[in-house]
């Protein structure tokens, strides 16, 4: 006797598949391929999402390490101008003093 091969939307065994029966195969068909879609959508999300963290990382140390030379250099800067406005604040005081000088040389004579 020859053994007869179950039609796997016969969900019930009976012999017969019937249009709800094929209706529920397919909904269950369609619902295992969208838990393997949504399995590997989640794992390369994952997979994106770490590279996106380790570039985010590379940018913020690049960043950081850019701020710290602009820092450096608006400090030496700054160091330079201020050098400059003493020397500037020296002159105008010997210049200021040497005209105090010079109008009380004027109203000695």
């Amino acid at each position: 006797m020859a053994e007869e091969t179950k039609n796997p939307m016969d969900l019930n065994g009976d012999g017969k598949v019937t249009v709800g029966e094929k209706v529920q195969y397919y909904a269950g068909k369609a619902k295992e391929e969208a838990k393997e879609v949504y399995a590997k959508a989640s794992e390369k999300a994952k997979e994106v999402g770490e590279k996106a963290k380790v570039k985010a990382k590379e940018v913020g140390e690049k960043a950081a390490e850019k701020a710290k030379e602009v820092g450096a250099k608006a400090k030496e800067k700054a160091k330079e101008v201020y050098a400059e406005a003493k020397e500037d604040a020296k002159e105008l005081k010997e210049k200021a003093k040497a005209k105090v000088d010079e109008i009380k040389a004027k109203k000695s004579a």
